[in-house]
């Protein structure tokens, strides 16, 4: 009789510490699931400023943190259309084509050379600098050879391989989203990227 007297109120005590768990894990989920659907709406108003054919996704980390740092992560996907269309606007090279390569990008298109019109292999790197994805040229293959940028614009007097060598960045002006890094894939572009909360 002595022995079952203490067990009462240590099972009192561990159903309460088990409720009070239990309630915190259900209020954490419910929690994330509320600000899961605050960061998406935030995400989509975003979204909408950036260049079309772009897709944006919230990414994985968790929704309390995202909401505690006053900054919602995502992932931007930039197929090879939406980046054809970017770079041909920032460039003015209306018969640009950007496409993936193995190592990162190629930007094919035709220049005057020799009195006759030939296409161009330009590599391109990607970065993200300030906020900001930059597509940069490195190297210009044309005819077997590979040469710098900048001497095959000074050459042929084109003014937008200077551009290109300077770095087109995207997206243009202002925008509510931060790119924070930038990879070539099969597909474009993936983008990691960040936007403001409040």
């Amino acid at each position: 009789m002595t022995e079952s007297a203490p067990r009462r109120p240590r099972r009192r005590w561990i159903i309460a510490v088990a409720s009070v768990v239990g309630g915190l894990v259900v209020l954490g989920v419910l929690g994330e699931l509320v600000l899961r659907y605050v960061i998406d709406d935030r995400i989509e108003s975003a979204a909408a400023e950036l260049p079309p054919g772009m897709s944006v996704a919230r990414d994985d980390t968790p929704a309390l943190w995202q909401v505690a740092t006053g900054r919602a992560t995502l992932r931007v996907e930039v197929p090879a259309e939406a980046l054809n269309d970017a770079a041909r606007e920032a460039t003015d090279l209306p018969d640009l084509e950007v496409a993936p390569a193995p190592g990162g990008l190629v930007a094919r298109f035709p220049l005057p050379v020799a009195g006759d019109e030939q296409t161009v292999d330009m590599l391109l790197s990607v970065t993200a600098e300030d906020g900001r994805a930059v597509l940069r040229a490195d190297s210009v293959q044309l005819g077997g050879l590979t040469l710098p940028v900048s001497t095959l614009a000074d050459q042929l007097g084109v003014t937008e391989l200077d551009r290109l060598a300077e770095g087109v960045q995207f997206p243009e002006g202002e925008s509510p989203v931060a790119i924070s890094s930038a990879q070539a894939t099969e597909e474009g572009l993936e983008l990691g990227a960040e936007v403001a909360m409040w």
